[in-house]
């Protein structure tokens, strides 16, 4: 059975890296409180493709990149 993890370890283990995670609880944002780390990369796209794999177990992203500040996003 893997580790069930909180948010802050989550991202103080996986730092700079994309997560999937199967989550066990959410906040009031649907931001996981805790979960279990199923995949984790720098590269995005092996994250994603094994979002593929989980079925319908409710699983979230994150992203723990820093990103330049430079670097503009649209939403």
């Amino acid at each position: 059975m893997s580790e069930i993890l909180n948010y802050l370890e989550i991202q103080q283990r996986y730092d700079g890296e994309w997560v999937l995670i199967a989550y066990h609880s959410l906040d009031e944002n649907l931001k996981p409180i805790s979960g279990e780390v199923i995949a984790h990369s720098t590269d995005r796209d092996k994250v994603y493709a094994a979002l593929g794999k989980r079925g319908s177990q409710g699983v979230a992203i994150e992203c723990f990149v820093k990103m330049p500040e430079e670097m503009a996003f649209i939403l």
